[in-house]
């Protein structure tokens, strides 16, 4: 079992290193002890799920299994852990109530998709990638970005956005879901088990975001500091 497991890694690399690099925030997170900050708490949380779900999809395909239910099931969950975070970051009281009302309608609406791109939901073996939820998960995030970087540069409160560890997460995951965004409905129609469709460096680009996106993280948890965080 674990010589598949390994073969698998060496067979696709990129993919691999995706996966395992998510150990190096994990680890910054809890030696710089930036889990004080509720906000770097959920990306804890986020992270380690994200690890988990990641390992068993490798797990699954090393096995010649289907793992795109996973795929689609870690969709939502992302969304609401990461869409936690902004919750904690927004001053205004109608942007929080809005995060919190776009989780249950994204809930909502990722049950729809998944039931209406599997009409046999029982059929595991075929199941197919959400046609529309990744991209509107990708929409959400970066919306609440771009609203973020507005309330952070109307208010001035910030001396060195390039020290600000919460500046590196937004940047690696505008780099991250801006790469994926008009890829991911045609996963689709490419991202089947039994017919898999090869679209080349297309389908790699998202995955070698999501490395830089660890990397931003890691960037952001090393400039963190717990002993400034107490004096605010």
């Amino acid at each position: 079992m674990f010589e598949i497991f390994i073969s698998y890694c060496f067979r696709n690399p990129v993919s691999c290193i995706a996966v395992f690099i998510t150990l190096l925030p994990l680890i910054l997170i809890i030696l710089k002890k930036a889990y004080i900050d509720p906000t770097f708490r959920l990306l804890l949380v986020y992270l380690t799920v994200k690890l988990m779900i990641d390992i068993i999809m490798v797990r699954s395909a090393a096995n010649h299994e289907n793992n795109i239910l996973f795929f689609n099931l870690a969709i939502p969950v992302n969304y609401a852990l990461l869409g936690g975070m902004f919750y904690y970051k927004f001053n205004s009281p109608t942007l929080k109530k809005g995060i919190i009302g776009s989780m249950v309608g994204f809930l909502a609406f990722t049950a729809w998709d998944i039931f209406n791109s599997n009409p046999v939901i029982s059929d595991l073996h075929n199941h197919r990638a959400v046609l529309f939820s990744k991209t509107v998960e990708g929409v959400l995030i970066i919306t609440l970005i771009l609203l973020f970087f507005y309330e952070l540069i109307k208010s001035l409160r910030i001396p060195n956005l390039l020290t600000f560890p919460f500046f590196w997460v937004c940047s690696g995951l505008l780099l991250y879901y801006s790469s994926f965004i008009f890829i991911a409905p045609v996963l689709h129609y490419t991202a089947t088990w039994n017919h898999s469709v090869d679209i080349g460096l297309t389908e790699t680009i998202p995955t070698i975001f999501e490395i830089v996106c660890a990397l931003c993280f890691s960037v952001g948890i090393y400039h963190f500091s717990a002993g400034h965080y107490a004096k605010q």
